[in-house]
């Protein structure tokens, strides 16, 4: 038996409450359970009626308790969802015991002691090929766009000139920007895929234009590998790819040879197709497993771990409701112990909520920022830079995560 272990890391008490009525648990212990809600929590999916038991009995031993499904007293439903609540000091105690169960529950308890090492060693920097590193222990770093397309949703066209996009550029990382970030190629919905050799034509000038006068990091926005070899043989150092480095077969190839950094995003279908019809059963836990499944087979391919950036895809094969998910259950990503970067500047989700056009868009944006930042996002990339990194100073200050100088 294999289990799907995920991190909860929501502190709103309706958040947990949804979670646990999604899992069929009875009303009665939802009751129970919101009074623990302050524990460290974790969702297992798949898990069996006599499993359950087997967990909840080792948890109630020792402190702890677990939600289930209200029929698994009678054995149903043959698997289900359930939440563990329990003291993060109790988590070796509660692997010990569970080494000597059936049902899987030996790999799981291994599992839990994986997660709970995981969280409390979250990532603190991410190396570059030139020895280099993006700090990431000073809390976010903001990423600048610079979109060097005719139709890109928001300033399509507005920096397709080199000159324009280098000023631009330098304009970015004199109001804070940490890493710049070039694309050639619209991800609009239902953009048309472009040549390889036209996407070259944007970029390269962009990024020659960069080269050695400045030492913030250049991303290459691309899920093409001939684009990505010609940006990093021009000096760009992470490769940001939509499709999560499997549009292009020799994506993983490119990435792991050259060494950079490389974001990978969760997407459901194409640029040209993922507005159609998107569905999820439940948005965080799919995108989660999608992510952690894609990431184990980039390593297997040659990709160094510490060089993955992880991105859940706003607004790429996303509802409403699954955008708006993501945001109230971004900590939950910190189980997978990789930097998190979330895209959200300007996307239509906003203009959704608000009827705003897209250059209109950056105070309903903050809200998005603010749970970016609360739940733990490591890059946060945006149109723009300075506004973000005023918010970001701020923010700070008021956590007690940076001085107020």
């Amino acid at each position: 038996m294999r289990y799907s272990l995920r991190f909860i890391s929501s502190r709103s008490p309706s958040t947990i409450e949804e979670h646990l009525e999604r899992a069929g648990v009875d009303p009665k212990g939802i009751s129970i359970m919101m009074d623990k809600a302050e524990s460290l929590v974790m969702r297992v999916d798949g898990v069996s009626a006599a499993a359950a038991n087997i967990i909840k009995q080792q948890l109630l031993s020792i402190g702890g308790d677990a939600a289930v499904h209200r029929d698994v007293i009678t054995g149903q439903p043959p698997s289900s969802t359930l939440y563990i609540f329990t003291d993060k000091r109790n988590v070796p105690t509660l692997s010990k015991r569970l080494s000597h169960q059936p049902f899987g529950l030996a790999e799981l308890g291994g599992k839990i002691t994986d997660l709970l090492s995981t969280l409390e060693h979250p990532p603190l920097s991410i190396p570059l090929p030139d020895g280099g590193a993006i700090d990431l222990s000073n809390g976010p770093v903001v990423m600048g766009i610079i979109n060097a397309t005719p139709d890109s949703f928001s300033d399509g066209g507005e920096f397709l000139e080199p000159e324009r996009a280098i000023d631009r550029a330098f304009e970015m990382i004199e109001q804070g920007a940490g890493i710049i970030d070039i694309g050639g190629e619209s991800s609009r919905p239902g953009s048309r895929e472009l040549d390889a050799d036209e996407e070259i034509s944007r970029v390269a000038p962009i990024i020659e234009g960069l080269r050695g006068k400045t030492d913030v990091p250049i991303s290459i926005d691309t899920r093409k590998a001939p684009v990505a070899e010609a940006a990093i043989e021009l000096g760009a150092s992470i490769i940001n790819d939509i499709s999560g480095l499997a549009h292009d077969p020799r994506m993983a190839e490119t990435a792991a040879r050259s060494g950079t950094a490389v974001v990978v995003m969760h997407m459901q279908g194409t640029p040209e197709t993922m507005q159609d019809d998107p569905y999820y059963d439940d948005a965080v836990s799919e995108i989660i497993q999608w992510l952690a499944a894609r990431t184990d087979d980039l390593v297997s391919a040659g990709v160094s771990r510490d060089k993955i950036i992880i991105d859940p895809g706003i607004g790429f094969g996303k509802r409403l409701i699954d955008n708006l998910a993501i945001f109230r259950e971004m900590g939950d990503f910190r189980g997978l112990g990789l930097p998190l970067m979330v895209g959200y500047s300007r996307k239509s989700f906003i203009g959704m909520l608000t009827g705003r056009d897209s250059a209109d868009r950056l105070w309903g944006g903050f809200a998005a920022l603010g749970m970016c930042l609360d739940g733990g996002t490591h890059i946060v990339r945006v149109h723009d830079v300075g506004e973000t990194v005023d918010y970001i100073k701020v923010w700070r200050a008021i956590t007690a995560k940076g001085n107020d100088s």
